[in-house]
């Protein structure tokens, strides 16, 4: 006869067994990946459809998106003179004209520095607007981990809307306070278009014009400026459940899909001119 430890080891192994193969709740770490708490992060970056090394910046940002997800806010912003037009004839190459008025002030128009100095394409900037934080693209992966698994200051939320009688694309923009602080804060709001097919030049491609090139996250314009707007001063102290609240118009350009388009709001501290929260939404989603 079998003693009663005997049945005693084989119930608590039965125990064991059915406890092991239950589901665990996260939040948790496996093979040491890293938690993503919803901190996004943006990517303005400087390009140029006659820039044959941009497209090498393109796949890098695709690279990203697949890597890190909706972690990823790009906003591709053509300039500098890689972004002139070479003719104003719709039937030759290169006669799209990617330019906007944010592109020019940052990255510079035509022969002319921007905001940004001199810079050379590709380039970015990671999460932050100080000229001396552009970046190359090899940089970009490092940065975004760098700060993935932060928990955000802030969360935005977007509500666009478009009307077809007067094209005009509206955003009302909602920022809540996750943590408290003593910030000065700024929002630049963005309208960014894909799927826009035109003449790109690639160095890796043969040959390196690229007729049908799709062109991706596309800066059309800036909602409210260069800088954005102040929205916060530092003399008051910005509580948890905190909520600023803005609301912004735009005209839809007739040669814009606006089927394609998407609203981009970024918060950064005025000061630091580190952004801390960035978020995107389909306009006719």
């Amino acid at each position: 006869m079998k003693s009663k430890y005997f049945y005693i080891i084989i119930l608590s192994a039965f125990v064991a067994l059915f406890f092991s193969c239950d589901e665990i709740e996260g939040p948790y770490i496996k093979d040491e990946a890293t938690i993503w708490n919803g901190k996004k992060t943006l990517i303005l970056d400087f390009t140029g459809h006659c820039c044959g090394n941009c497209p090498r910046a393109h796949r890098t940002i695709d690279e990203l998106i697949e890597k890190f997800g909706d972690a990823v806010v790009p906003v591709a912003v053509h300039s500098t003179y890689f972004a002139m037009p070479e003719t104003t004839d719709t039937s030759k190459a290169f006669h799209y004209d990617f330019r906007t008025s944010f592109g020019d002030f940052w990255g510079g128009r035509d022969y002319a520095f921007g905001h940004l100095g001199e810079i050379y394409l590709p380039t970015g900037l990671v999460n932050n607007l100080n000229p001396d934080q552009v970046t190359n693209t090899n940089a970009w992966a490092g940065l975004i981990a760098s700060v993935l698994a932060n928990y955000p200051e802030y969360n935005i939320e977007i509500y666009p809307s478009y009307s077809n009688s007067d094209s005009l694309a509206k955003a009302d923009i909602k920022i809540i306070t996750n943590i408290k602080n003593h910030r000065e804060l700024s929002l630049l709001v963005f309208i960014v278009e894909d799927g826009i097919i035109q003449w790109q030049k690639d160095y890796s491609a043969t040959p390196n014009n690229i007729k049908e090139y799709e062109h991706n996250h596309v800066l059309r314009a800036s909602f409210n400026g260069n800088f954005g707007d102040k929205i916060k001063d530092n003399n008051a102290e910005t509580i948890i459940g905190d909520e600023i609240n803005k609301s912004y118009s735009l005209k839809i350009n007739k040669d814009w899909n606006i089927n394609n388009c998407s609203i981009v709001a970024f918060v950064y501290d005025t000061e630091t001119k580190e952004v801390l929260q960035a978020e995107t939404k389909i306009v006719n989603e």
